[in-house]
Protein backbone atom coordinates (compact mmCIF):
# COMPACT_ATOMS: atom_id res chain seq x y z
CA UNK A 1 0.00 0.00 0.00
CA UNK A 2 1.06 3.61 -0.62
CA UNK A 3 1.34 6.40 1.91
CA UNK A 4 -1.01 9.38 1.63
CA UNK A 5 1.89 11.40 0.26
CA UNK A 6 2.69 8.49 -2.03
CA UNK A 7 -0.55 9.11 -3.88
CA UNK A 8 0.77 12.56 -4.75
CA UNK A 9 3.95 11.20 -6.30
CA UNK A 10 2.27 8.44 -8.30
CA UNK A 11 3.75 8.46 -11.77
CA UNK A 12 0.81 7.31 -13.91
CA UNK A 13 -0.59 9.67 -14.88
CA UNK A 14 1.80 12.33 -13.62
CA UNK A 15 -0.75 15.01 -12.73
CA UNK A 16 -3.09 16.15 -9.99
CA UNK A 17 -6.11 15.67 -12.28
CA UNK A 18 -5.79 11.89 -11.85
CA UNK A 19 -8.41 10.09 -9.74
CA UNK A 20 -7.31 7.75 -6.94
CA UNK A 21 -8.93 4.75 -5.30
CA UNK A 22 -11.10 5.41 -2.22
CA UNK A 23 -10.73 1.88 -0.87
CA UNK A 24 -6.93 1.93 -0.92
CA UNK A 25 -6.86 5.38 0.64
CA UNK A 26 -9.10 4.56 3.61
CA UNK A 27 -7.19 1.40 4.54
CA UNK A 28 -3.70 2.78 3.88
CA UNK A 29 -1.33 1.99 6.79
CA UNK A 30 2.04 2.20 5.05
CA UNK A 31 2.96 5.36 6.98
CA UNK A 32 2.96 3.40 10.26
CA UNK A 33 6.02 4.18 12.37
CA UNK A 34 7.68 2.15 15.11
CA UNK A 35 5.63 3.63 17.95
CA UNK A 36 2.26 3.67 16.17
CA UNK A 37 2.49 7.41 15.58
CA UNK A 38 0.68 7.18 12.27
CA UNK A 39 -3.09 7.27 11.86
CA UNK A 40 -4.59 7.77 8.41
CA UNK A 41 -7.86 9.72 8.67
CA UNK A 42 -9.00 10.73 5.19
CA UNK A 43 -11.92 13.12 5.16
CA UNK A 44 -13.82 12.35 1.97
CA UNK A 45 -15.95 15.18 0.64
CA UNK A 46 -18.16 15.98 -2.33
CA UNK A 47 -19.87 19.12 -3.58
CA UNK A 48 -23.41 17.97 -2.58
CA UNK A 49 -22.18 17.02 0.90
CA UNK A 50 -20.54 20.42 1.40
CA UNK A 51 -23.64 22.22 0.13
CA UNK A 52 -25.73 20.35 2.69
CA UNK A 53 -23.23 21.28 5.42
CA UNK A 54 -22.47 24.92 4.51
CA UNK A 55 -25.48 25.96 2.45
CA UNK A 56 -24.80 27.99 -0.68
CA UNK A 57 -21.13 27.85 -1.66
CA UNK A 58 -19.15 30.93 -2.75
CA UNK A 59 -17.61 31.67 -6.14
CA UNK A 60 -14.01 32.87 -5.91
CA UNK A 61 -11.06 33.80 -8.12
CA UNK A 62 -8.02 31.55 -7.66
CA UNK A 63 -4.91 30.25 -9.40
CA UNK A 64 -3.69 26.80 -10.40
CA UNK A 65 0.02 26.10 -10.95
CA UNK A 66 0.74 23.35 -13.45
CA UNK A 67 2.64 22.58 -16.66
CA UNK A 68 1.67 22.28 -20.33
CA UNK A 69 0.34 18.73 -19.94
CA UNK A 70 -1.62 19.79 -16.86
CA UNK A 71 -3.08 22.80 -18.71
CA UNK A 72 -4.77 20.44 -21.14
CA UNK A 73 -6.53 18.73 -18.22
CA UNK A 74 -7.59 22.08 -16.72
CA UNK A 75 -9.11 23.19 -20.04
CA UNK A 76 -11.13 19.98 -20.18
CA UNK A 77 -12.37 20.44 -16.58
CA UNK A 78 -14.15 23.74 -17.26
CA UNK A 79 -17.75 23.77 -16.07
CA UNK A 80 -17.57 20.28 -14.57
CA UNK A 81 -18.11 19.04 -11.01
CA UNK A 82 -14.54 17.70 -10.78
CA UNK A 83 -12.49 19.69 -8.26
CA UNK A 84 -9.04 21.21 -8.56
CA UNK A 85 -6.44 22.46 -6.08
CA UNK A 86 -5.67 26.20 -6.32
CA UNK A 87 -4.08 29.06 -4.38
CA UNK A 88 -5.17 32.62 -3.63
CA UNK A 89 -2.10 33.90 -1.79
CA UNK A 90 1.60 33.24 -2.34
CA UNK A 91 4.76 34.33 -0.53
CA UNK A 92 7.79 35.95 -2.13
CA UNK A 93 9.94 32.88 -1.36
CA UNK A 94 7.54 30.37 -2.88
CA UNK A 95 8.86 28.28 -5.76
CA UNK A 96 6.64 27.91 -8.79
CA UNK A 97 6.00 24.18 -8.66
CA UNK A 98 2.63 22.61 -9.14
CA UNK A 99 1.36 19.34 -7.68
CA UNK A 100 3.47 16.81 -9.63
CA UNK A 101 4.61 19.44 -12.16
CA UNK A 102 7.43 21.89 -12.84
CA UNK A 103 4.97 24.77 -12.58
CA UNK A 104 5.77 26.75 -15.72
CA UNK A 105 2.08 27.47 -16.39
CA UNK A 106 -0.15 29.50 -14.04
CA UNK A 107 -3.89 29.51 -14.73
CA UNK A 108 -6.23 32.22 -13.45
CA UNK A 109 -9.61 30.67 -12.64
CA UNK A 110 -13.03 31.34 -11.24
CA UNK A 111 -14.85 28.54 -9.46
CA UNK A 112 -16.96 27.42 -6.52
CA UNK A 113 -15.00 27.20 -3.24
CA UNK A 114 -15.25 23.80 -1.54
CA UNK A 115 -12.39 23.78 0.99
CA UNK A 116 -10.15 26.60 2.20
CA UNK A 117 -6.85 25.96 4.00
CA UNK A 118 -4.07 28.25 5.22
CA UNK A 119 -1.35 26.00 3.80
CA UNK A 120 -0.81 23.21 1.30
CA UNK A 121 -2.88 20.31 2.68
CA UNK A 122 -2.15 17.88 -0.17
CA UNK A 123 -5.69 17.00 -1.12
CA UNK A 124 -6.24 14.35 -3.77
CA UNK A 125 -9.03 13.58 -6.22
CA UNK A 126 -11.03 10.40 -5.92
CA UNK A 127 -13.45 8.74 -8.29
CA UNK A 128 -17.03 10.04 -8.64
CA UNK A 129 -15.88 13.67 -8.29
CA UNK A 130 -15.01 13.39 -4.60
CA UNK A 131 -11.92 14.78 -2.89
CA UNK A 132 -9.92 13.56 0.12
CA UNK A 133 -7.72 15.27 2.67
CA UNK A 134 -5.82 13.66 5.51
CA UNK A 135 -6.96 15.04 8.87
CA UNK A 136 -4.03 15.77 11.19
CA UNK A 137 -4.57 16.66 14.83
CA UNK A 138 -2.35 19.74 14.90
CA UNK A 139 -4.18 21.31 11.95
CA UNK A 140 -7.76 20.16 12.58
CA UNK A 141 -8.09 19.35 16.31
CA UNK A 142 -11.89 19.31 16.45
CA UNK A 143 -12.31 17.45 13.19
CA UNK A 144 -9.56 14.99 14.15
CA UNK A 145 -11.29 14.14 17.41
CA UNK A 146 -14.55 13.25 15.67
CA UNK A 147 -12.81 11.41 12.83
CA UNK A 148 -10.75 9.30 15.23
CA UNK A 149 -13.85 8.41 17.25
CA UNK A 150 -15.64 7.47 14.03
CA UNK A 151 -12.75 5.28 12.88
CA UNK A 152 -12.60 3.42 16.19
CA UNK A 153 -16.37 2.81 16.19
CA UNK A 154 -16.30 1.50 12.62
CA UNK A 155 -13.32 -0.72 13.35
CA UNK A 156 -15.16 -2.45 16.19
CA UNK A 157 -18.30 -2.86 14.05
CA UNK A 158 -16.47 -4.46 11.12
CA UNK A 159 -14.20 -6.49 13.41
CA UNK A 160 -17.39 -8.33 14.42
CA UNK A 161 -17.98 -9.08 10.73
CA UNK A 162 -14.40 -10.26 10.23
CA UNK A 163 -14.49 -12.77 13.10
CA UNK A 164 -17.58 -14.45 11.61
CA UNK A 165 -15.83 -15.21 8.30
CA UNK A 166 -15.15 -18.89 7.48
CA UNK A 167 -11.62 -20.06 8.36
CA UNK A 168 -11.03 -16.87 10.33
CA UNK A 169 -7.82 -18.18 11.90
CA UNK A 170 -6.29 -18.56 8.43
CA UNK A 171 -6.73 -14.88 7.65
CA UNK A 172 -3.79 -12.50 8.05
CA UNK A 173 -6.18 -10.28 10.02
CA UNK A 174 -6.23 -12.95 12.75
CA UNK A 175 -2.48 -12.46 13.34
CA UNK A 176 -3.27 -9.08 14.92
CA UNK A 177 -6.64 -10.06 16.44
CA UNK A 178 -6.09 -13.62 17.74
CA UNK A 179 -8.91 -15.60 19.33
CA UNK A 180 -11.36 -13.24 17.61
CA UNK A 181 -10.62 -10.50 20.14
CA UNK A 182 -9.84 -6.87 19.38
CA UNK A 183 -6.11 -6.07 19.02
CA UNK A 184 -4.47 -5.25 22.35
CA UNK A 185 -2.12 -2.48 21.14
CA UNK A 186 -2.62 0.52 18.89
CA UNK A 187 0.08 -0.73 16.55
CA UNK A 188 -1.64 -4.09 16.11
CA UNK A 189 -4.96 -2.30 15.64
CA UNK A 190 -3.51 -0.27 12.78
CA UNK A 191 -1.99 -3.37 11.18
CA UNK A 192 -5.34 -5.16 11.55
CA UNK A 193 -7.00 -2.15 9.93
CA UNK A 194 -4.83 -2.60 6.85
CA UNK A 195 -5.63 -6.31 6.65
CA UNK A 196 -9.32 -5.57 7.04
CA UNK A 197 -9.08 -3.56 3.84
CA UNK A 198 -7.52 -6.56 2.07
CA UNK A 199 -9.72 -9.34 3.46
CA UNK A 200 -13.16 -7.86 4.12
CA UNK A 201 -15.66 -9.38 1.64
CA UNK A 202 -16.39 -7.09 -1.30
CA UNK A 203 -20.04 -6.54 -0.35
CA UNK A 204 -19.10 -5.54 3.20
CA UNK A 205 -16.24 -3.38 1.92
CA UNK A 206 -18.71 -1.47 -0.26
CA UNK A 207 -20.91 -0.87 2.78
CA UNK A 208 -17.87 0.22 4.78
CA UNK A 209 -16.83 2.83 2.21
CA UNK A 210 -20.36 4.22 1.92
CA UNK A 211 -20.63 4.42 5.71
CA UNK A 212 -17.24 6.20 5.93
CA UNK A 213 -18.28 8.79 3.34
CA UNK A 214 -21.68 9.35 4.99
CA UNK A 215 -20.02 9.73 8.40
CA UNK A 216 -17.61 12.35 7.02
CA UNK A 217 -20.57 14.43 5.87
CA UNK A 218 -22.40 14.02 9.19
CA UNK A 219 -19.34 15.14 11.15
CA UNK A 220 -19.05 18.33 9.11
CA UNK A 221 -22.78 19.07 9.36
CA UNK A 222 -22.88 18.65 13.16
CA UNK A 223 -19.49 20.06 14.19
CA UNK A 224 -19.41 23.86 13.83
CA UNK A 225 -15.76 24.05 14.89
CA UNK A 226 -14.89 21.54 12.17
CA UNK A 227 -16.66 23.78 9.65
CA UNK A 228 -14.48 26.67 10.76
CA UNK A 229 -11.37 24.51 10.41
CA UNK A 230 -12.32 23.88 6.77
CA UNK A 231 -12.69 27.61 6.08
CA UNK A 232 -9.27 29.07 6.94
CA UNK A 233 -8.27 32.30 5.17
CA UNK A 234 -4.86 33.43 3.93
CA UNK A 235 -1.46 31.81 4.46
CA UNK A 236 -0.54 30.35 7.83
CA UNK A 237 2.01 32.47 9.71
CA UNK A 238 2.35 29.74 12.33
CA UNK A 239 3.60 27.22 9.77
CA UNK A 240 5.35 29.80 7.54
CA UNK A 241 3.31 28.57 4.59
CA UNK A 242 4.52 29.45 1.10
CA UNK A 243 0.91 29.60 -0.11
CA UNK A 244 -2.62 28.69 0.89
CA UNK A 245 -4.84 26.05 -0.73
CA UNK A 246 -8.38 26.37 -2.05
CA UNK A 247 -10.29 23.45 -3.53
CA UNK A 248 -12.72 24.66 -6.20
CA UNK A 249 -14.88 23.18 -8.95
CA UNK A 250 -17.13 24.30 -11.82
CA UNK A 251 -14.15 26.28 -13.02
CA UNK A 252 -13.79 28.73 -15.88
CA UNK A 253 -10.40 29.90 -17.17
CA UNK A 254 -9.83 33.66 -17.28
CA UNK A 255 -6.14 33.90 -18.20
CA UNK A 256 -3.13 31.65 -18.76
CA UNK A 257 0.40 32.81 -17.91
CA UNK A 258 3.73 31.17 -18.69
CA UNK A 259 6.78 31.82 -16.51
CA UNK A 260 9.21 34.11 -18.31
CA UNK A 261 12.09 32.60 -16.33
CA UNK A 262 11.13 29.15 -17.58
CA UNK A 263 10.66 30.28 -21.17
CA UNK A 264 14.07 31.97 -21.24
CA UNK A 265 15.93 29.19 -19.47
CA UNK A 266 18.51 27.21 -21.41
CA UNK A 267 19.42 24.11 -19.45
CA UNK A 268 21.96 21.38 -20.07
CA UNK A 269 20.94 17.96 -21.28
CA UNK A 270 22.72 14.86 -22.48
CA UNK A 271 23.22 14.72 -26.25
CA UNK A 272 20.46 12.14 -26.73
CA UNK A 273 18.06 14.60 -25.08
CA UNK A 274 19.24 17.48 -27.26
CA UNK A 275 18.93 15.52 -30.49
CA UNK A 276 17.69 17.84 -33.29
CA UNK A 277 15.01 15.23 -34.02
CA UNK A 278 13.66 15.46 -30.47
CA UNK A 279 10.65 17.61 -29.55
CA UNK A 280 12.69 19.15 -26.72
CA UNK A 281 15.43 20.47 -29.05
CA UNK A 282 15.27 23.93 -30.61
CA UNK A 283 18.42 24.93 -32.58
CA UNK A 284 17.32 28.59 -32.67
CA UNK A 285 17.76 28.77 -28.89
CA UNK A 286 20.84 26.56 -28.58
CA UNK A 287 24.37 27.88 -29.13
CA UNK A 288 25.87 24.54 -30.15
CA UNK A 289 25.21 21.85 -32.72
CA UNK A 290 24.51 18.29 -31.62
CA UNK A 291 27.91 16.68 -30.99
CA UNK A 292 27.90 13.01 -32.05
CA UNK A 293 31.67 12.76 -31.55
CA UNK A 294 31.47 13.40 -27.80
CA UNK A 295 28.42 11.50 -26.52
CA UNK A 296 29.31 12.10 -22.87
CA UNK A 297 29.22 15.89 -23.17
CA UNK A 298 26.26 17.90 -21.93
CA UNK A 299 24.76 20.23 -24.51
CA UNK A 300 22.65 23.37 -24.01
CA UNK A 301 18.95 22.80 -24.73
CA UNK A 302 16.01 25.18 -24.48
CA UNK A 303 12.87 24.25 -22.55
CA UNK A 304 10.57 26.57 -24.50
CA UNK A 305 10.49 25.13 -28.02
CA UNK A 306 8.47 25.94 -31.10
CA UNK A 307 6.49 22.76 -30.59
CA UNK A 308 5.65 23.78 -27.03
CA UNK A 309 4.61 27.24 -28.18
CA UNK A 310 2.28 25.75 -30.80
CA UNK A 311 0.79 23.40 -28.23
CA UNK A 312 0.21 26.22 -25.76
CA UNK A 313 -1.59 28.25 -28.43
CA UNK A 314 -3.76 25.25 -29.29
CA UNK A 315 -4.83 25.03 -25.64
CA UNK A 316 -5.18 28.75 -24.86
CA UNK A 317 -4.60 31.11 -27.78
CA UNK A 318 -4.01 34.30 -25.79
CA UNK A 319 -1.59 33.02 -23.15
CA UNK A 320 0.95 35.54 -21.86
CA UNK A 321 4.61 35.16 -20.90
CA UNK A 322 5.39 37.27 -17.82
CA UNK A 323 7.89 37.20 -14.96
CA UNK A 324 7.25 35.15 -11.83
CA UNK A 325 7.39 38.30 -9.71
CA UNK A 326 4.53 39.78 -11.74
CA UNK A 327 2.58 36.53 -11.43
CA UNK A 328 2.99 36.73 -7.63
CA UNK A 329 1.67 40.29 -7.67
CA UNK A 330 -1.34 39.25 -9.76
CA UNK A 331 -2.15 36.35 -7.46
CA UNK A 332 -1.99 38.41 -4.28
CA UNK A 333 -3.94 41.36 -5.74
CA UNK A 334 -6.59 39.66 -7.87
CA UNK A 335 -7.58 36.67 -5.74
CA UNK A 336 -10.81 37.94 -4.31
CA UNK A 337 -14.27 36.69 -3.54
CA UNK A 338 -16.85 37.20 -6.27
CA UNK A 339 -20.52 38.06 -5.97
Amino acid sequence: MKTFKGYLTEMKPHHSQHNYDTNELIFDISGLKAHAEYRNLPLIISTPALERAFGKLTKIKAWHITDIDGLEGVVQMQGKKASISTITEIGHRAVFNGVLTDGEVVVELEGIELISAAMDIRTIRLEAGRRAMNIEEHLYPSLFKDMKRMQEKMFKKYHNIMIKLPDYEKLDYALFAPNKKLPKTEQKEILAWGQMGDELPQKDKGRFIKEWIDNCENIIKKNKKAQQELRKKGRSAQWDAAYDEKIINQISIKNVYVSEEWANYVGKAKPESSDPHSDSFDPSKSSYEHDDNHPDNYMPVSLYTKNMERRLKSLWKNFKIISESKIRTLINKKSIGLK
